[in-house]
């Protein structure tokens, strides 16, 4: 039976090495995943000047709980449960903070977050319309809950898929979609609440 891919093998030293307390060999673990989390971290609390900060702390962690990772899940799933679950905790210090993504957000997932919210108004939307719910979104996102800003940011900015939030929440498939549900219920409530008050 043939053994694993050579990069694969390769990570597997150096996590074994580094649950002995072989801190180069998690050096090298970090250099192949710093992008990655840096990409993450950035995207979960979309503030710069945190992020490198973040990253540092959220490796440190890693490194110290290295010992406890049983190899179940893939390494960088690991790590990354513990970037989302250390800037999660970081979001919810932050709750009167503003957090803006929709900004930060490609075209396409910008029209995917309005397409949400307009599916679900019967009729649609007349294009000045849609200029106010870009700007509504934008102020919903701002205002969330550490919880749906970290599940919008998986699924709209990371392109995390269902299943995979799961993994990372230690979430079943069901209890994402019904958060992400009502994150997008709360926008067509806020928008419906918004047109009420304009049609005034």
């Amino acid at each position: 039976m043939p053994g694993p891919e050579p990069e694969v093998a390769q990570e597997l030293e150096w996590i074994k090495r580094a649950q002995g307390g072989d801190g180069a060999a998690f050096g090298l673990l970090v250099e192949r995943y710093q992008r990655r989390i840096f990409s993450l971290v950035y995207h979960l609390v979309r503030r710069r000047e945190d992020v490198e900060d973040l990253a540092q702390e959220i490796f440190i962690k890693a490194f110290h709980g290295v010992r406890s990772y049983n190899f179940q899940a893939s390494f960088v799933t690991w790590l990354s449960r513990i970037a989302v679950n250390h800037c999660y905790d970081y979001l919810r210090r932050l709750r009167s903070s503003p957090v803006s993504y929709y900004w930060q957000m490609t075209e396409g997932s910008q029209r995917n977050l309005e397409a949400q919210v307009e599916s679900a108004e019967e009729g649609g939307l007349d294009q000045a319309e849609r200029v106010a719910v870009r700007e509504l979104v934008g102020k919903l996102l701002d205002g969330a809950t550490a919880n749906d800003r970290t599940i919008l940011a998986l699924k709209e900015l990371e392109g995390y898929s269902v299943e995979e939030i799961g993994e990372l929440l230690n979430l079943n498939t069901s209890t994402v979609k019904v958060r992400l549900h009502r994150a997008r219920k709360r926008m067509l409530e806020e928008l419906q609440h918004w047109r009420k008050g304009s049609a005034a």
